[in-house]
């Protein structure tokens, strides 16, 4: 998992260049972290949102329960807007054209007989 850290470091973080966090000069926190014990806050709100896999195993290997809820077709993290939502937004939009392909579908053969 480092290695992938890293690398969402090096390609998404405002304040990395040259191995260095250019907020704190110093080196950054992910360069050499073999404890998984030190953290940046402007990485874990910023940065590692971006990438929804990489971000629950992030919080899961430093023993942190991931709250937000689970779509139930893609897997991605979402905010529930009620206690009945099981998918994500994007993926509701596609549940429901699927579901009402098949009503109508079913539909058109009832007809037909």
């Amino acid at each position: 998992m480092k290695s992938e850290t890293m690398r969402l470091v090096e390609r998404a973080c405002a304040n990395y260049g040259d191995g260095h966090c250019l907020i704190l000069d110093r080196p950054c926190v992910y360069q050499n972290d073999t404890t998984n014990l030190r953290r940046c806050s402007y990485f874990e709100e910023a940065v590692l949102p971006a990438n929804p896999t990489l971000e629950a195993k992030y919080h899961a290997a430093r023993g942190q329960v991931d709250s937000k809820s689970r779509c139930e077709h893609c897997g991605d993290p979402f905010e529930r807007k009620s206690n009945r939502q099981k998918y994500c937004v994007e993926c509701a939009v596609e549940i429901r054209k699927q579901k009402q392909r098949n009503y109508n579908r079913e539909l058109r053969t009832k007809r037909a007989l």
